[in-house]
This record gives C-alpha cells, structure tokens and sequence, in this order.
C-alpha cells in the first residue's frame, strides 16, 4: 500500500489555472485565482491562455494534458500530467483528516433543460475518488459521484445521480437542492465539476486519482431506460442447460434519439453465465445469476436479465435417481456431477433448518436458511477441549452434532471437502472438527454440501462451512470498558502513547446488560466521532481476520443523518512498536443494528482495534451520537 502513497514532499511546483471563480462552502481558499471569461448569451467559455478546450454549450472533452492546468478543488489539490502515458494523476494535498481533495473544472453553462452527461476515464484510483457539482451562488456541493474507486470509462447523468436514492438517503437537511427534485430544472447555471482523489478514512496522506480525460456532454435528451432484447427471453427470464449453444442479446436506448446506442454488458457470477461485449451469452455452471446492460452513455441507466443455468436434474424424480447412481464411501469421481446436482434449483421447499451443539471448542455458529458456518477454536493444548472431543470421538474424529428441525428420518448424500458419502439420518449427523491420530489436533477449514432426501420424499439441502480459526477478541460489554483490555483516549496521556491519546474518545457506560458507547469528541474537533483502542497488539500474520459485532440499538439526529459504528485498525511494524499508520484506517462501517460479520486481510503483521462511534454524515454532526452493544467477538480464519 505504502508504494501508493504520494508524499507531499514529493509534489511538484503546479499551475493555478483556469479555475471557476464559484463560491465553495465557505472554503475560499479552494478557489484559484484566475476566473473563466462568460458571454451575456447564456454559455461560457473557458480560458484558452493555456490550451485548455472551449465550453461551447454543448459539450467538452480535456485531455490528460488540459488537466494538469486546472485549478485546486476542495479542499486542495494538484494534476500533474505524465506526457509518455499521456495520463493526469490528481492529487489530494490538503493531507487534513478530511483525506480528499482535487482539481475543478473551468466554468460551465449547464443547460439543464437537457441531460449533463459527466464523463471520465480511470485508470486507477488509490483508495476513492468524488465527483461535486458547485453551482454558482450556491454554498453547497452537490453530489455526483463518492465512494467510488472503480476503473474504467464512467459515464453518468448528473442530476439523475444527485436524485438518486444513494443522496437522497444521505442528504443533511429537507432539501438542500435536491432532495425533492432539481431545483434547477429548465434553467442554465454556471457550473464546475469538483474531482476529487480520496485517502482511506482519517488517514493523513495525501490521495491520489489517475485519469485518460473527462468529458462534459450537454446536447441530447436525458436517457429514460435500456431494455433488453432476445426472442430467447421467455416469461423475462432466460433459461438454458448448462453448456448449451450460446445466445446473443441486443438491447435499445430510450428514447430512440439517444445517438449513441452503445451498452455495457457484465455478468453478476460469470461462473455461472458470462457475457461478452457484444452481447453473446454463455452459459457456464448450474445457478443464477443476473445480466446487466447498462448505457454507455448513462450508466446510471441499466436493465436487468435474470439467467438460470440449468442442470437438466430439477424433476426431483430425476434428482433422486441421479443421486442413488453415484459412488460413495470417499470416492471423488462423481464429485462434480454432485455439485450440479446440489446447485440446481428444485422449486419451493429447499431450506432446512438445522442447528449445532453448543460446544466449548466451537464457541459459537450462524445460520442462515441451508448455510451453516462453525467457528472451530478447538486447542489440543486445553484440557478442557480433549475432554469434550474424547467424549464425541467416533474412529480417529470428534465431531459435533447437525440436527435438523423438520426432518426424523432420511438419506443424506454428503460431499465433505470433495469426497463422496451416503448416510442414514435419525435425528443428528456428525460434522467433524477435530482428529486424533496418534495425538490430538484440529481438523482445517472444510465445506460440506449435503442433499437430504427424507423418507415422505421430499428433497433439501444444507452447507455446513468449519473454519480453522484462532481467537483474538471475545468481549462482553464489561470486558470493552475493562481497562486492562481497552483504552479511552486521553489527551493528557499524549506522553505516554502518542498515537492513541491523539485520537477522539468515547463515553461508556453499561446499561441493562449492554454497552452504551457515544461519541465524546475534543471542542476543537471538526467531526463528531470517537471511541476505543485495544490494548492487545495482534498478529494476524496476514490470515484472514473476522470480526463479529452486535449492534442493538443505534440513534440519529433526524432522517437524513445517521449514527454510524465502525471498525478502524491501527498498523504498527514487524516488532510491533513502530507505528506505520498514525490515524486509524477503517475496515468496515454501518448505521444498521443488527450482528454484523466483518471480514479483512490485515496490510501489515501488527495491528490494534480501534471501534468507533460516528455521528458524523455529509455536511451534517451529531454530537449525542451513540451505539449500543453487546458482542465483539474477533478471530483468524486458515
């Protein structure tokens, strides 16, 4: 990751250029100096001092080497052009906890009375890039794109992504222009686009966004919907036999004076179907996924195409004799012909409901309708453990129990880890976690797949995932205010940890059995959040780390901005005392209530947790922001 960082010590001399002279929000100092010239007919032309294209009131492209002469955007920013691969890296150097900033375009006069396509062309994004439409007179940004850092041509209507449920949820007041419609509708604006390259969250470094050109198009009908054609769509589905004869699909823009009638075609799970881009389907493995087309012009603008694939085994009377002709007892031969047969779709009744002893050496299970995932801590080096396996050892295995709760008696065909077996069902069927051959040891993480047929005949299946994990975390509410465990930030203490006690504390307090955390920000402090840091250095040696974290109960100031929790880590080196990322990086975030998993790959061997209460949104701070919880649980996965 370091490899991404651009140091601000790095940076280049760069020129102020034809920038819009637009008020920013209360940010004058993200305004370059030099103004664009207008015209009393309603458009404006940019500056030409330094090369940079003409707005002509329908549309303008910059090239990577116009770019570069663009003005800061908020809150700070530089392009620096690379003339051999003729690409603009756009650089954040602002470097505040903000962690974004850009360049803006000349002045433009949108007419939007007709669709503003925003155009740009990524070839990589360090962490996120922001799209802002400043309007003139207006103190506040609209928002176009964020929290984007996909590569590639991105093409998108304006407004229709400002009024899209992604803002409209995020948006700090009734309507600040956009909420219930564009206030601007039919009227033409001087306008500049703000783009902006963003750091990973609270992290003080400057960001970087790598572009080909951007393009502003104004001179067409707004695009109203794609859809997709093919005289092999029947009931608006798409069904074929797995390795049938592919299909080729087209699709219309709407309206039909859209000139460029191109589309985007991808595929949700080309493991099942994949899509070409012109449109040929194949059809890979048993399943369903969803085709998109989007429009190359709008890509806010898709349609969908639901595709079964499937195996030519969905009469649940063929299933079974399929099912019955397999071989058994560890073979691996039929293998594949199984996994067809367990990802075809059946109809209704598929899901069985199943449940796990509670165990010592398992701790704990989740279970979603037929998926079932076993945390497996078992440690031969604890007594306890080898006493509860020895108990349930059957051969060289200990396993725990599977039940299932609306079945008495069946056949179960199993796929264990890739090997084939048939079992009798009478109320529970083993799932092994541990060997003892000669000496006690933990069994790895596997995945089973199972096809039970029961004895009325009817057909279900279940996959159980054991996952060789090792413990980090597994604290009550007490346990998160134990400060032997965690610490709360304390300014006072700079001298004793300097990274910790920067950061922003929060308050806690137990409260009927769950802990009460709210954000106890510093007076200086621009944003509402804080929270608490483990005192625990873990190693994770870049496994697979996961966290579990219970929310039950969360607050918002109103509608529009909401109390957020979140999961931060901070990086130290090899020996664990030099510190490689001074501001938390954040993993994972949310303002839903509910168990939350969470899954990451540590970027460095030592790390500590750093959970936080947010209650700040766009433009907007809760300063009574609080969670409650009462589970956080963390561990390696193999």
């Amino acid at each position: 990751m370091n490899k991404h960082i651009v140091f601000i010590a790095l940076l280049s001399a760069f020129v102020t250029g034809c920038a819009s002279s637009l008020p920013s929000s209360g940010d004058t100092s993200a305004t370059s100096t030099t103004s664009t010239s207008e015209t009393t007919s309603g458009t404006s032309t940019s500056d030409t001092s330094s090369g940079t294209p003409v707005w002509d009131g329908n549309s303008v492209t910059y090239a990577a080497n116009d770019i570069k002469s663009f003005g800061s955007g908020t809150p700070a920013g530089v392009a620096n052009y690379d003339q051999a691969k003729d690409e603009v890296a756009i650089w954040n150097i602002d470097a505040s906890l903000d962690n974004y900033g850009g360049v803006q375009t000349p002045r433009l006069a949108l007419d939007f009375s007709k669709a503003v396509i925003f155009e740009m062309d990524v070839v990589s994004s360090y962490s996120q890039y922001i799209v802002k439409l400043a309007v003139e007179g207006e103190n506040e940004y609209y928002y176009v794109l964020s929290d984007e850092g996909t590569p590639g041509l991105i093409s998108i209507n304006v407004v229709d992504a400002m009024l899209s449920t992604k803002y409209r949820e995020r948006v700090t007041m009734p309507d600040p222009g956009y909420a219930t419609g564009w206030k601007y509708a039919n009227q033409i604006k001087n306008c500049a686009f703000h783009v902006l390259a963003k750091g990973p969250d609270g992290e003080r470094q400057t960001a970087e966004l790598v572009v080909k050109h951007i393009a502003i198009y104004n001179n067409q009908p707004p695009v109203t919907g794609v859809t997709i054609v093919s005289n092999e769509i029947s009931s608006g589905k798409l069904e074929k036999l797995k390795n049938s004869a592919s299909v080729t699909l087209s699709a219309t823009i709407a309206p039909n004076t859209i000139s460029d009638q191109n589309v985007i075609w991808s595929s949700l799970d080309g493991t099942v179907a994949s899509i070409s881009s012109e449109g040929v389907v194949s059809f890979i493995g048993v399943g369903t996924t969803t085709i998109i087309a989007k429009s190359r012009v709008d890509q806010s603008k898709t349609s969908s195409l639901v595709v079964n694939v499937l195996s030519g085994y969905e009469n649940t009377t063929t299933l079974k004799t399929a099912l019955g002709a397999l071989t058994y007892g560890g073979s691996n031969q039929d293998v594949s012909l199984f996994t067809d047969l367990f990802k075809t779709t059946w109809g209704t009744g598929i899901n069985i409901g199943a449940s796990i002893e509670t165990m010592a050496a398992l701790d704990d299970y989740r279970s979603t309708n037929q998926d079932i995932v076993i945390e497996n801590f078992f440690n031969p080096s604890l007594s306890s453990h080898t006493t509860e396996a020895t108990s349930r050892l059957n051969g060289s295995q200990a396993a725990t129990s599977l039940s299932f709760s609306n079945t008495t008696t069946a056949t179960v065909y199993r796929n264990i880890a890739g090997a084939l077996y048939q079992s009798s069902y009478d109320g529970t069927l083993p799932v092994s976690y541990a060997t003892n051959s000669p000496s006690w040891a933990k069994r790895g993480s596997y995945v089973e797949e199972g096809i039970v047929v029961k004895t009325s005949g009817e057909v279900y299946k279940y996959r159980v995932r054991v996952l060789d994990a090792e413990m980090l975390i597994n604290h009550a509410p007490s346990d998160l205010m134990n400060t032997s465990l965690w610490t709360v930030p304390d300014r006072t203490r700079q001298a004793e940890d300097a990274v910790v006690h920067a950061l922003s504390p929060a308050s806690l307090l137990i409260e009927a059995g769950q802990l009460v955390m709210k954000q106890n920000k510093y007076p200086e402090a621009k944003y509402c959040f804080g929270g608490i840091v483990s005192n625990v250095m873990f190693s994770a040696d870049a496994a697979r780390v996961q966290v579990i974290l219970n929310v039950t109960a969360l607050n918002q100031m109103n509608a529009y901005v909401k109390t957020m929790w979140e999961v931060k880590i901070i990086y130290y080196g090899a020996n664990g005392t030099s510190v490689i990322s001074s501001n938390p990086l954040k993993v994972a975030s949310g303002n839903i209530i509910g168990q939350q998993e969470i899954s990451f790959v540590p970027a460095y061997s030592h790390f500590r947790i750093y959970l936080v209460v947010n209650g700040s949104d766009i433009g907007a701070q809760f300063a009574d922001a609080e969670i409650r919880l009462d589970k956080f649980k963390m561990y390696t996965v193999d």
